[in-house]
């Protein structure tokens, strides 16, 4: 059985990718939460609004994070499987020529 590690390479991408997307939602809660403290002024509950802001903030970073790590992970392994094959492959033609 063969790595494709150019489709490792693209899952790698495609992470990135959702992570960049992931990034993005943080514009709209920030949106969000001024909507709602403007459209309930006076009342007591907005005032949690905030930490529940930086809470999503955290998450929403420990995502990007996680997502960040897999890919380069997903990279490493493909460029270590090529790399692999590369030596074998080198040294069946050095042994057998």
């Amino acid at each position: 059985m063969e790595a494709d590690t150019r489709w490792m390479r693209q899952c790698a991408d495609d992470i990135d990718s959702t992570g960049g997307a992931v990034g993005k939602l943080l514009g709209n809660a920030d949106g969000a939460v001024s909507a709602l403290k403007g459209a309930a002024p006076g009342w007591t509950f907005t005032d949690s609004v905030d930490e529940l802001s930086s809470r999503w903030e955290a998450l929403n970073k420990l995502v990007r994070d996680e997502l960040s790590d897999a890919a380069e992970n997903m990279r490493f392994n493909a460029s270590d499987i090529d790399g692999n094959e590369n030596f074998l492959t080198e040294t069946w033609h050095n042994i057998f020529g």
